[in-house]
């Protein structure tokens, strides 16, 4: 008779039996004796059903442990009294992650490369790698407590299919808005690498329909992903996304010509290759040169300056910024969402607060993979507190509970005392006995390796970076373990720091291993003000590629982030004296926010269309509300956030250029609009002018 047992508990007991035979097992013998398989039946009518039933389900385990990753070797049987024509085994060393031995400050940089994707699609391999080759190498847990931390995100839901299709080699079609223009177009690309820069992230591969490499921006694509399984197609063997990033923002730069009040606007006389031209301009102000690479993040910033600067040439950016202005003032003059009560507190006027996003959906597969992988880290890790194991792996208790049972009936053909694995709960405390046959971990899947390795591949150009020579000795040992999945890290590759920002960030770490203060000249961005002070360095970290240092401020007296790309200049200033426990935080994570809110902050409401409330929520430590679809049927979200300054509100809503407006307070809706107005009557144009309009060319970019 057959056991009733569900799919991960059979192909768990499979790899089991598979492991712990020498010479392999024949179909009839996995029949008849592994766990979950219906046995040969009494009759020869019903056999025939379930003779066929064991030969399906039999072929679709041995398929599906492929897919994962392990290995099962098929030998022809000598035994020539057997109708079985081949033995099945799963060799050892080939499922198991070779020996690999680090050292303290390795374990600790694959630490800080693995929660670099934390807040990613690689999230879950990342940490799976690090405790298979934790255990692998014999090293105890580890932490990662290094002054510089970073993560990145993939919230672009194009970013998973391409993965896939980069992986498996498919072509895959989408609808495409490119840069200059209003409209997506279909296109038809095969996927060679894909690359984070600048926060954003960028596809690379040949346009099937162009016979051209081009590079596309995640954010830009405007349908869904369709991966085209059934065709397959090969990628370059020398390709390297890493030079495709270091290509971007390469070009020969622009030039724009600017009018600002004198004395104003350090943000833009403070970029490098800005000068100041002969007098142009009325009275009481200057005429800037600024170079730029990317013409409509300048653009932005230039909106963002509403009458405060003034652009001359070219027409094209000019025209790029009257085109923002004109419809973060049509989207000012909204009304509210129908549902909306700013009488009611947020969720109640704005809606329920929107549902986490579900992540992919698991499968009898992953949790297999995740039995595999629980039982070596049990055995290098006994006695480890029942919360911990549950926090570990992401399970609720009711969950860890149902899988500690699944592990406590699985084991060597037979089952019996001494067949089974051992798993008992000692006063919250869990232990595993008689599991030799799993204590190596599986080895690394295509994503727990390309987690790892795109990971320590970008923590090489952090600079200061004591443990060098770990970091390298780790990245060709996990090389090693990857083995011919290691070509995914050409594929690839994140650009963590821009070369302005190297030399800041390499005196902040000096300073932090120093144990000194620092006098820096800070641009506060929303004052336009260039102020000294005096601050405490603690943590280096980034969300994407906006870099910031965590440190006690003494001008305020408490902790605050500053922007990396804030300090102007930064000089030693003598030993740090605030060293108690409740100074020394850690950094925010993207979760979080950076946003450190302040006693005195505004609670402000704005409406925004979904992709850009997804990003000004870690930016604001903001909430999001799920709201009714707009007259166009787009869907919108309320975003609940505090400012810490009112006026920053206007210049973020010319930034962002019609696709947020503010709902609340009343009285900074109504300034935003009178901010937003009087900018355009600085260019000469109104809201609704034709003359520059959603319908005008915008401003070039480097992608397709």
């Amino acid at each position: 008779m057959s056991t009733s047992i569900d799919a991960s508990e059979r192909r768990l007991n499979l790899v089991i039996a598979l492991l712990g035979t020498r010479q392999g097992h024949s179909r009839h013998y996995i029949r008849e004796h592994v766990n979950g398989y219906a046995r040969t039946a009494s009759t020869a009518a019903a056999e025939v059903t379930a003779g066929v039933a064991f030969e399906r389900m039999f072929e679709r385990d041995k398929e599906t442990l492929r897919e994962l990753g392990i290995p099962i070797s098929t030998t022809p049987t000598h035994d020539l009294d057997s109708a079985e024509q081949a033995l099945y085994r799963i060799k050892p060393g080939e499922y198991r992650v070779p020996e690999i031995r680090l050292d303290e400050p390795a374990m600790t940089l694959l630490a800080v490369a693995a929660n670099l994707w934390a807040e990613a699609a690689f999230s879950e391999a990342a940490q799976s790698a690090l405790r298979k080759i934790a255990a692998r190498s014999g090293s105890s847990w580890y932490d990662d407590d290094t002054t510089v931390q970073s993560r990145i995100r993939t919230r672009e839901p194009a970013f998973e299919p391409l993965w896939t299709a980069l992986r498996q080699g498919n072509p895959v079609r989408f609808h495409y808005r490119g840069a200059g223009t209003e409209t997506a177009t279909p296109r038809l690309v095969h996927p060679w690498g894909l690359g984070s820069k600048y926060g954003e992230w960028y596809l690379s591969g040949l346009d099937l329909q162009k016979s051209e490499q081009r590079n596309f921006r995640l954010s830009r694509i405007q349908s869904e992903v369709t991966v085209l399984t059934e065709e397959q197609l090969t990628r370059p063997a020398r390709f390297s996304i890493s030079t495709i990033l270091d290509g971007l923002g390469k070009q020969e730069p622009y030039r724009a010509v600017v009018i600002v009040p004198t004395g104003s606007t350090h943000s833009l006389r403070s970029r490098e290759g800005t000068t100041v031209l002969d007098p142009r301009g009325p009275a009481g102000t200057d005429t800037l040169s600024i170079s730029y690479r990317e013409p409509e993040l300048m653009a932005d910033d230039l909106a963002a300056l509403g009458a405060y600067a003034t652009v001359m040439e070219p027409r094209d950016l000019r025209e790029a910024v009257v085109a923002r202005l004109q419809a973060a003032a049509a989207a000012a003059r909204q009304a509210p969402p129908a549902t909306y009560d700013p009488a009611l507190p947020a969720e109640a006027g704005f809606g329920p607060v929107l549902a986490a996003p579900r992540g992919k959906k698991k499968d009898s597969r992953d949790r297999l993979l995740r039995l595999l992988s629980m039982v070596p880290f049990l055995v290098a890790n006994p006695g480890i507190e029942e919360s911990e194991l549950a926090q570990e792996f992401g399970l609720s208790a009711k969950q860890l509970s149902k899988d500690l049972a699944t592990l406590t009936v699985s084991g060597l053909p037979g089952y019996l005392h001494g067949d089974l694995m051992d798993v008992s709960n000692e006063a919250g405390q869990v232990f595993i006995r008689d599991a030799e046959t799993l204590a190596s971990p599986l080895r690394l899947t295509q994503e727990e390796a390309c987690a790892l390795l795109v990971g320590m591949d970008a923590l090489t150009a952090i600079p200061g970076t004591r443990e060098a020579q770990s970091l390298r000795t780790a990245i060709d040992s996990l090389k090693r373990v990857a083995g011919e999945d290691a070509w995914l890290a050409d594929a690839v590759a994140l650009q963590l720091l821009t070369s302005g920002e190297l030399a800041t960030i390499a005196q902040l770490q000096a300073l932090i291993g120093e144990g000194d203060a620092a006098e820096i000249s800070y641009l506060v961005r929303s004052r336009d003000e260039l102020t000294q002070r005096v601050i405490e360095p603690r943590r280096i970290f980034s969300i994407d590629s906006q870099w910031y240092i965590r440190a006690w401020c003494r001008r305020a007296g408490e902790m605050r982030s500053f922007r990396v790309d804030g300090i102007r200049s930064l000089h030693a200033a003598g030993p740090q004296t605030q060293h108690g426990a409740s100074h020394t935080q850690t950094a925010p994570t993207s979760s979080n926010g950076v946003y450190t809110p302040g006693a005195h902050d505004q609670q402000v409401q704005l409406v925004a269309d979904a992709a850009t409330a997804q990003r000004l929520a870690p930016a604001y430590s903001a909430t999001l509300h799920q709201l009714p679809p707009g007259s166009d049927g787009a869907e919108r979200l309320g975003v609940q956030m505090l400012v810490g300054e009112s006026r920053t509100v206007a210049p973020l809503m010319a930034r962002l250029g019609g696709h947020a407006h503010v709902v609340a307070p009343l009285a900074l809706r109504e300034e935003t609009f009178t901010w937003l107005t009087a900018s355009l009557a600085h260019y000469g144009a109104t809201e609704d002018d034709d003359a520059v309009g959603e319908n005008t060319k915008t401003t070039p970019s480097q992608d397709g």
